[in-house]
């Protein structure tokens, strides 16, 4: 053989070999590995029991790392944004509802037994897709993992992720080697992109308090939540035809991310990659899942905090926006803007559901430029707000953000998108009067901000009130909508008040000077105390009130087998009547409010009114009124009806002080010491103090 010939067979090898070489696994296993479990939680927003769900995926990840995937899918009828609080966002997708619909669960048909199976209604999820039906409890979820994961898996998997976080696109390369025959002729991978950090509404986040960011507004920290599927054959993955032990394949899948997918922002500094491989839809082999970091040359962080000068009352005057940005990372800001959003909010309905919107009326950015070092802050004031602009009672909402973060010409990514935005709710009552005009909240305007009138709901109760209860006539003149303060203690609620707050009220047109109200109560069985409702006064905008009247409230009805919210007929409203007379000597800031006791089920407030007449044919609750307030020597009681009866009074840690029969409606307090007290009498509470 001669030379020429040696020399060109050698080259052909070479050139074999080094294609056979880049043709094997770079990242991936190929020895025999264990099955990783895939957890696909079914979870909503709206649903009371999702964060336990959340909770408990979280325990079991962390008990078994890398071992253990999370994929958030916000599914089903309670997954739809229709809470009204600003905080609700659309998290489902497209992708996520056809694995929710193939979940064999009727999403047409709302019965008992269906919406028991509506993911946050039951923590239900799926591991691996290896049972029959997919989902299962949350009891089961690690049991079930465990199991998988003390499989050999057939396949073995790999992502590896880049991003460019100027341009926004993402590149995903992904290995799979199989260390043994599939079962099947055919698998599947599927591709799926995740966020972490999204934050927003949840109903009783405080069931897992490691998430909750905001208890007072529900802002919770949404983790592993499909936004999109990013695999060409969509929701079920793309076919992998080649299924033989030793088969090796590396795929790229290369997409420009989209700044928000249904109205959700779209945070490249927080997104995820889960990969998995299946039988078909079913029996999912393992996966694997990888967190995308920014690179160290574009992380920075920014963080703002509202500092503008606020009233402690509902007088919105004049005002200058203010926030401090401070630098908390160890990288130079050079420019940035922060944008700044005054808003109102109105309510309209949407397929019966009620849904905020937003009314801007200022919108304002302004740009930082000059040199913030690692624990530098700077105050950035905004023109000031005239208080003309407060045209109407309204909800206002401030909100501000920082965007485009630069160094030099160098653009930044804000890595911790918690403290880069605030949100802030005040209420502004315009100097309008309320005389004799009902609440009847058919209106879902009237009913959430009583925007027609200068009244407004305030629910430090966490979550906030509900209105448009189904179709039936659960108002108390056979209307269909009334003010629900839900009161398990599942909730979060006990002890939280809300309020309707009502103001500037003038009496002088009516004579009786009476408010009424009907309200209508079930524990469900719960063995709770009782909640209250209560009417408080204020003569200087809110910044500081006085009790009038205070009933605990007594049931009404039994809660219905079939429903898990009390909805009541119109003939078990009972009727409460408060006489004004006593305290509406000028122009005064009212409000009516519940308070939750331990436990319960629910109360229902409608028909609030000033009236020229008491109704007959009602129940009739007996109304405490007591003056004057603050109180010297005597206290007086306004009711005859509490002749006789016995009263207490308790000071403020709850000690029992005076017991006595209320035999004159006259009470002597001269020896009590200067202090606020409270007077119980016949299951009625009103607080006092002595000068």
């Amino acid at each position: 053989m001669n030379k020429k010939l040696i020399f060109n067979i050698l080259i052909l090898s070479f050139i074999f070999i080094g294609t056979l070489y880049s043709q094997k696994p770079k990242w991936v296993s190929t020895e025999v590995q264990n099955r990783v479990a895939v957890l696909e939680n079914f979870t909503a927003i709206n649903g009371p029991y999702s964060p336990i769900g959340h909770k408990r995926a979280n325990e079991i990840s962390q008990a078994y790392p890398d071992k253990f995937i999370i994929i958030t899918n916000h599914c089903g009828p309670l997954a739809r944004p229709y809470h009204y609080n600003a905080n609700s966002l659309d998290l489902r997708t497209d992708e996520g509802d056809s694995i929710f619909n193939s979940l064999g669960i009727d999403t047409t048909i709302m019965e008992i037994e269906n919406i028991k199976k509506y993911p946050g209604n039951a923590v239900i999820g799926s591991i691996n897709r290896s049972t029959d039906p997919w989902t299962i409890i949350y009891d089961d979820w690690e049991s079930t993992a465990k199991n998988i994961m003390d499989q050999p898996s057939v396949v073995n998997i790999y992502i590896k992720p880049d991003i460019n976080f100027r341009t926004r696109e993402l590149a995903v390369e992904v290995e799979y080697y199989y260390t043994d025959d599939s079962p099947a002729a055919e698998n599947y991978l599927t591709v799926m992109l995740l966020q972490n950090e999204i934050i927003g509404y949840q109903t009783n986040g405080i069931q897992n308090p490691e998430y909750l960011v905001d208890k007072k507004k529900n802002e919770y920290r949404h983790m592993h939540v499909l936004r999109k599927v990013i695999s060409n054959g969509g929701v079920w993955g793309d076919p992998i035809t080649d299924t033989k032990k030793g088969s090796y394949e590396c795929r790229k899948y290369t997409i420009v991310l989209p700044d928000s997918i249904n109205n959700v922002k779209l945070d490249i500094e927080n997104l995820e990659i889960a990969a998995f491989i299946s039988e078909s839809k079913d029996n999912i082999y393992t996966g694997y899942n990888v967190v995308i970091p920014p690179p160290e040359d574009v992380k920075t962080d920014l963080s703002l905090l509202d500092i503008s000068p606020y009233r402690n009352n509902y007088k919105f005057e004049t005002m200058r926006p203010k926030f401090r940005v401070t630098n908390n990372y160890d990288s130079l800001i050079t420019k940035f803007d922060i944008t700044y959003n005054l808003a109102t909010i109105h309510y309209s309905y949407d397929n019966e559901v009620i849904v905020e919107k937003y009314d801007t009326i200022i919108t304002k950015t302004e740009t930082y430029s000059g040199k913030m070092i690692k624990g530098a802050s700077d105050i950035i004031e905004f023109p000031e707000i005239n208080q003309d602009i407060f045209n109407v009672s309204s909800n206002y909402i401030v909100q501000a953000s920082i965007s485009n973060i630069y160094r030099n010409d160098s653009l930044l990514v804000d890595i911790d998108t918690l403290n880069n935005t605030t949100r802030t709710a005040k209420i502004c009552m315009i100097d309008t009067l309320f005389s004799e005009t009902v609440l009847t909240f058919e209106n879902p305007d009237t009913a959430s901000t009583i925007g027609l009138l200068p009244a407004h709901v305030v629910m430090d109760h966490s979550l906030n009130s509900c209105f448009g209860l189904d179709n039936r006539l659960c108002g108390a003149k056979n209307t269909k909508t009334a003010v629900l303060f839900l009161l398990n203690s599942f909730y979060g609620v006990s002890s939280k008040p809300g309020y309707i707050v009502f103001g500037k009220i003038d009496c002088k047109d009516n004579p009786n000077k009476i408010l009424s109200y009907y309200y209508a109560y079930s524990d469900g069985r719960e063995s709770g105390t009782p909640p209250r409702i209560v009417i408080d006064i204020s003569n200087d905008w809110g910044k500081n009130w006085d009790r009038i009247s205070e009933i605990f409230c007594k049931e009404t009805g039994e809660l219905d087998e079939s429903e898990s919210i009390y909805l009541p007929t119109p003939d078990e409203y009972r009727f409460v009547q408060v006489d004004l007379s006593d305290y509406l000597k000028e122009n005064v800031f009212m409000r009516i409010g519940c308070i939750p006791g331990t436990n319960g089920n629910a109360v229902l407030l409608d028909e609030i009114s000033l009236k020229n007449a008491p109704e007959e044919s009602i129940k009739e609750e007996i109304n405490l009124s007591v003056y004057p307030n603050p109180a010297t020597d005597i206290l007086y009681i306004n009711n005859d009806k509490l002749l006789n009866e016995e009263f207490e009074i308790y000071d403020m840690s709850g000690k029992l002080i005076i017991k006595d029969i209320n035999t004159t409606n006259t009470i002597n307090v001269e020896q009590l010491s200067t202090g606020t007290y409270s007077l119980k009498i016949k299951d009625n509470i009103f607080n006092f103090i002595k000068k």
